[in-house]
């Protein structure tokens, strides 16, 4: 009798429905890397289910790590109505991605720009003034204020959803500034724009990166926001399947920004479909090679072990703070529950009390898993000799240092968890 050899998972009866197939190829095939039951988003609520178990996966054909499952639109709304639904350029980043574009001749007199995810029309309202201007958004409000404060520049404002809004002028440049790793579907999206195009489009895509996903905070890089975790690879797989060849990449300088240059492929964009061949990496500077591999495997281990690494460091401070009975947490947002899932804090001496301040108003007034939220000025009636401030926050933890040293209190009373911090 004769040995037989076949490939792993070959047995196709073995199957279980996955909540969501592959953002980025379409197979259904994937294992799960990290989970937080559980998961509270944001301020506690009698009405509205605001928990969930939240799972991050990897592609078992192509590699790309993703939520799964995703948000509903139920849950989308959920989620970022207490969140803030921003998806624009970043703040303080629009001039450099201004002048980024305008060193490659990309902002001519009488070029048609399309932003998606434009929020307010901060990033279109930095570009020239012979550069003709439109935006699109999910977020009524923000494209409401975006009209009003912009009404005599003459940027067009779209409210619609990214895979079908409608636009009647073809783009000559389009920008997506940290946008697609937020969406439920990153190449619809993709072929959408590129449907909308002219053979002489470019499309500006940038998005944060596994390879430079290490920030060393406890909220790490697979961000309960973010639908899509990119890698270069991944990301390249996207463009190709939508149908776009690169022509440049970048990697910012001092933040987590990976910038792809792209035009209209020759072949239009591949059907979705399960169980598909491996899609060649992106290579920095050129389209991609045909080459196969594993490479996203490796860096998801070395980023795992950073993160790790960060939860180490942080829970040695957190064990200095077990005397203290009475804590002020500055921070009622999605860092506050990761220090709940990922560390002993608020589980370590069950005895303990506490209150959270934070300068959002959404959430002063209400209460996150019971304790009650307030607005920074509370401090004032804090009675620092029994208690201290945790600040939990990753990038704003040295500006929220310095409020609370103006605001009296006591530096010695202030625990901090990071020494460096880098934000994108």
């Amino acid at each position: 009798m004769g040995l037989s050899w076949n490939r792993v998972d070959s047995f196709n009866a073995n199957r279980t429905s996955p909540y969501r197939p592959c953002p980025v190829c379409g197979s259904i095939q994937s294992r799960t890397i990290t989970v937080f039951n559980g998961f509270q988003f944001f301020t506690d609520s009698a009405e509205e289910p605001k928990r969930a178990d939240v799972c991050q996966c990897l592609c078992l054909d192509c590699f790309a790590l993703f939520m799964n499952p995703g948000y509903s639109s139920y849950g989308f709304k959920t989620l970022f109505a207490e969140a803030g639904c921003s998806y624009g350029s970043m703040s303080g980043r629009a001039d450099e991605q201004r002048d980024w574009l305008d060193g490659r001749g990309l902002l001519g007199e009488g070029k048609r720009v399309l932003d998606v995810g434009c929020y307010d029309g901060g990033f279109l309202s930095k570009l020239p003034e012979n550069v003709l201007k439109t935006g699109v958004d999910i977020d009524g409000p923000a494209i409401l204020r975006g009209r009003e404060r912009h009404a005599r520049t003459g940027i067009e404002f779209i409210h619609g959803a990214f895979e079908t809004f409608d636009i009647d002028k073809t783009p000559d440049l389009i920008t997506v500034f940290h946008v697609l790793e937020h969406l439920p579907g990153p190449v619809e999206v993709l072929k959408k724009l590129r449907a909308i195009s002219h053979a002489g489009t470019k499309a500006l895509i940038e998005v944060p990166i596994l390879e430079n996903g290490a920030t060393k905070d406890i909220n790490g890089f697979f961000s309960v926001q973010h639908m899509t975790h990119f890698s270069k690879a991944s990301l390249g797989n996207a463009l190709k399947r939508a149908g776009w060849r690169v022509v440049e990449a970048y990697e910012c300088a001092g933040y987590n920004g990976f910038r792809v240059l792209a035009m209209p492929g020759e072949n239009p964009p591949s059907p979705p479909f399960a169980n598909p061949p491996l899609i060649p990496p992106l290579i920095k500077g050129g389209e991609g090679g045909l080459v196969k591999g594993a490479g996203d495997i490796p860096l998801l281990h070395a980023y795992l072990s950073e993160w790790h690494r960060a939860l180490f460091e942080a829970g040695k401070r957190i064990e200095r703070t077990l005397d203290t009975k009475r804590w002020v947490v500055w921070g009622g947002g999605m860092h506050t529950e990761f220090l709940y899932h990922t560390t002993s804090f608020f589980h370590a001496a069950p005895e303990r009390e506490y209150m959270i301040v934070d300068g959002d108003r959404l959430k002063q007034g209400r209460s996150w898993r019971g304790i009650r939220i307030y607005g920074p000025s509370a401090l004032s009636k804090v009675d620092w000799s029994v208690a201290s401030l945790l600040i939990s926050s990753y990038g704003s933890q040295n500006e929220i240092a310095e409020a609370a040293i103006s605001m009296n209190v006591p530096q010695d009373r202030i625990t901090t968890l990071y020494d460096d911090v880098r934000v994108y």
